[in-house]
């Protein structure tokens, strides 16, 4: 894809079917979406030029020569205090100029300091100011920092799930908080999710310091905790039995004598629909069969087959059942 026409795109220059062209350059693969949030994300930085306001000039004419008739028959009137109202005139207009630029800087300063990403029904990959990437599950949001100006590289998960992959910095620690956990790593990739109250955390690689109620634990890669808001005394390191849980950062399922209900148990997870196993001994039949973007209706398509059972819709949840 041109990289003219993608800016053309950003700043709202391009025709009907360089828009189609596009859209469809994007849909076909997420790295060409990454790309493209990366081109806009250095547009969106660049300074914006402040635009003039629009002046009536007839109206500004008139108004200059009432202003200007009116010294001159208040010449005499005024000369006495002349000395005075231009000293007052001075630091009005100082003190006017100094609020708002105090004002200007205030709001552009705020403005400036925070930058929230939020995914709505789909994934969103994007890199944060330092170069690190992160991966938002769908309906999942952060906040950060855009200027980074502090020793440390603060990000606040809102609510959903995120995966991280830290860019390494030994002199600017990269912060997360979530709920009442805080977890503080300088380069290493790692999966947070904040639910129901609770943050839990999944290692991938490199290590990572979970701090909760002034205590600290070191997780290390396929280790995960999970800490409660409302009770921190019924926390414990457990080692991760898959790597099921980026399944929404590779867009892709991989089982490989996978127990069926460990694969429901992630279908409802990432596609948001109730699912059931009717009969008990159904649940240890092992799959085996990788899926890469697939529909929900296809991997339950292949299960259906696999296993010679049935999938049926009832009170809007699907049955598995013979």
């Amino acid at each position: 894809m041109n990289k003219e026409l993608l800016e053309k795109y950003i700043i709202g220059e391009t025709n009907e079917e360089e828009n189609s062209r596009i859209k469809n350059w994007l849909e076909q693969d997420i790295r060409n979406r990454t790309e493209y949030l990366k081109i806009k994300d250095m547009w969106d930085r660049l300074p914006k030029p402040l635009e003039a306001p629009e002046v009536d000039v007839d109206r500004a004419w008139e108004n200059f020569k009432f202003a200007k008739e009116k010294r001159v028959a208040g010449v005499i009137e005024v000369a006495e205090n002349k000395t005075v109202m231009m000293k007052w005139n001075w630091w009005a207009a100082a003190g006017v100029l100094v609020i708002c630029s105090l004002g200007f800087y205030l709001f552009n300063n705020s403005y400036k300091q925070e930058k929230n990403l939020f995914s709505a029904t789909a994934v969103l990959s994007d890199s944060l100011p330092d170069g690190s990437q992160v991966t938002l599950n769908k309906n999942s949001e952060i906040v950060y920092s855009r200027t980074w100006m502090s020793k440390r590289r603060n990000v606040k998960l809102e609510k959903g799930e995120v995966f991280f992959d830290v860019f390494k910095d030994k002199e600017h620690p990269f912060v997360i908080k979530s709920g009442k956990s805080q977890i503080t790593v300088v380069g290493t990739s790692f999966n947070v999710r904040r639910y129901e109250g609770a943050t839990e955390v999944i290692v991938a690689t490199g290590l990572v310091k979970v701090s909760y109620s002034n205590k600290e634990v070191y997780l290390h890669p396929k280790e995960m905790i999970t800490i409660q808001d409302s009770d921190t005394t019924k926390v414990s390191v457990k080692k991760m039995p898959d790597l099921f849980y980026k399944y929404y950062v590779d867009r892709e399922f991989v089982f490989e004598n996978t127990k069926l209900e460990r694969v429901v148990e992630l279908l409802i997870k990432a596609y948001d629909q109730k699912i059931v196993i009717d009969r008990e001994a159904d649940k240890k039949l092992l799959l085996t069969a990788t899926f890469q973007q697939n529909s929900l209706n296809q991997i339950l398509q292949v299960i259906s087959d696999t296993f010679k059972c049935k999938v049926i819709i009832k009170d809007s949840i699907i049955h598995i059942t013979r």
